[in-house]
């Protein structure tokens, strides 16, 4: 469960808005009882654009005094109604905790609520609404009471959510368990880690030419990383704007190998699997072709192994590799992994079949041999 707050700006959270001092309350109240229960408070922005008075680097555009987060609650933006859309990263987060039940509140009702809850409602989360919770002003067509009294008494409740009363809200949030959200890693990202010779960090936009012209346009390079070939800058484009976006979940765990000495994005490395409840990561990794046979790769496993064990808080970090890629099992072998199996069969590559071979390392073991 989360209680998800959005829009609740200072540019537009003032008298105009129906009921304003009855929704402020109830908000506070909310927000108050979710952080004493446990229940994490998730706030939403929107960014009309630079030039609007209403986009980042405004006052308006700033989470309203009111009910502004505590440091380290999770604020995320948004171009579009929902908060639910791909640009976004919510939909990304919430999963990535497992979460179910969203109890969504703010502004306006006919805009970003109406659009927010519909949205989450399909994407398959229970969607709460709480009564005086939302709100909006009047438009030219209807009063901003018959507005609200559409949303909340019509629209959404037995359709796209329930609209409790603000005390059996609080009655949910007060017999929340926190076993409903049994993840155990911390949700700190792909935070910069800097080596001898290398910068891992998160991708950004202007990697496009670097990433293609070092690894991303290479066939064989491709190839043996298992990835399609990424051969024109829009391509590239469009695979960064993946990788950017789930940087928003917190639980994204994906840097672009940079070399210290020329600038370049050499290659990259990932936990591209992660199990939260189980306490593992599972590590991949891609050098560019210029830059193979230089023990790159290693420095970077080994790097991305220790941020795994002491930042991520993994229990295990594995890699697997196919039988025939000699270079990949000597880096997994200089790092200290262990195998533990084959999956037989398990690729089927240029008419042949080929096993999947497992290594892996536990933080007990790694923290007795670093």
């Amino acid at each position: 469960m989360v209680l998800l707050v959005i829009d609740v700006q200072k540019g537009i959270t003032d008298e105009r808005l129906y009921g304003f001092q009855t929704f402020e309350a109830n908000l506070k109240q909310l927000i108050n009882t979710a952080r004493r229960y446990g229940v994490e408070v998730v706030y939403v922005r929107h960014d009309d654009g630079p030039g609007s008075g209403f986009s980042k680097g405004d006052n308006a555009f700033e989470i309203y005094d009111g009910v502004a987060p505590k440091c380290g609650e999770k604020i995320f933006d948004k171009k579009v109604n929902s908060a639910f859309h791909a640009s976004t990263g919510l939909e990304l987060y919430l999963r990535s905790k497992n979460v179910k039940r969203v109890i969504a509140v703010g502004l306006q009702t006919d805009y970003c609520v109406d659009a927010t809850v519909k949205s989450g409602f399909e994407k398959g989360f229970e969607m709460i609404v709480p009564q005086g919770c939302n709100s909006t002003r009047s438009n030219p067509y209807m009063d901003a009471g018959t507005v609200y009294d559409y949303f909340n008494m019509i629209m959404w409740p037995g359709r796209y959510a329930t609209c409790p009363s603000v005390s059996e809200t609080i009655g949910m949030i007060q017999a929340y368990k926190k076993s409903e959200s049994p993840f155990r890693i911390n949700d700190c990202g792909s935070q910069e880690i800097e080596t001898k010779r290398l910068l891992l960090r998160p991708f950004r936009q202007e990697d496009v030419q670097s990433v293609l012209r070092n690894w991303a346009g290479d066939e064989d390079v491709q190839k043996m990383y298992g990835e399609p070939v990424y051969d024109t800058p829009e391509k590239v484009q469009g695979l960064l704007e993946k990788y950017i976006t789930a940087y928003h979940s917190g639980f994204s765990f994906r840097w672009a190998v940079v070399e210290k000495e020329s600038g370049e994005c050499i290659g990259q490395i990932a936990y591209f699997l992660v199990d939260k409840s189980g306490g593992w990561g599972e590590i991949e990794y891609c050098i560019g072709r210029a830059y193979q046979g230089k023990g790159y790769a290693t420095e970077a496993t080994r790097a991305v192994t220790r941020y795994g064990f002491e930042t991520i808080g993994f229990n295990k970090v594995q890699i697997c590799v196919r039988p025939s890629n000699i270079k990949s099992k000597r880096v997994i072998e200089k790092c200290g992994f262990t195998y533990e199996g084959t999956l037989r069969d398990y690729f089927f590559i240029d008419g042949k079949y080929e096993g999947r071979m497992y290594y892996s390392i536990k933080k007990n073991e790694w923290q007795n041999g670093k």
